[in-house]
């Protein structure tokens, strides 16, 4: 009877010291680098290492970068629609950030990713009768609040660079 008393007061305590320590690893492991941190390093980094926690601290919330796809369907009358993707995306969704990869690999590898999603377009817009798919990716600039509050928008051209990545014919219907 003492023992089993005793016992589970030992097994709350181990596991309470577990939590503690796992937390302080959740904790430390993105910390940015200070004496603090290196000393807690110390002591953590075989449990961090071993159950792959050392993350950056973009691990709580992966940081969108500044630049946005978009793509222009030329038609067969020559007449442009662009069209950027993210747009139908809902941020509460899971594959919201899925595709936002999807989209980010076609503006950092064009020569590998834009023929086929190109090609995936063409089918897309196929009401448009599209000649061509141009893929464009838009580097937004610093955009502050005093910015907003004048009345302009982060995608004004003076807030942006337009940079052609690449074209891709589409099939003939």
């Amino acid at each position: 009877m003492i023992w089993n008393r005793w016992g589970q007061r030992l097994t709350y305590l181990v596991m309470s010291a577990f939590v503690a320590w796992h937390t302080l690893a959740m904790v430390i492991a993105p910390a940015p680098d200070s004496s603090v941190a290196r000393t807690a390093r110390v002591a953590l980094q075989d449990y961090l290492t071993l159950f792959r926690l050392d993350n950056p601290w973009n691990f709580f919330a992966p940081v969108i970068s500044g630049s946005l796809l978009r793509y222009s369907v030329e038609d067969a009358d020559g007449v442009s629609h662009t069209f950027t993707p993210t747009e139908q995306l809902n941020w509460f969704h899971p594959d919201y950030i899925w595709f936002r990869d999807w989209y980010d690999a076609i503006m950092d590898y064009p020569e590998v990713y834009a023929d086929r999603n190109g090609a995936l377009l063409c089918r897309k817009h196929a009401l448009l009768r599209p000649v061509s798919i141009t893929f464009l990716e838009y580097e937004q600039h610093d955009f502050t609040p005093a910015d907003q509050l004048s009345g302009k928008h982060p995608m004004d051209p003076e807030f942006t660079n337009v940079n052609i990545l690449t074209t891709v014919k589409c099939p003939a219907p």
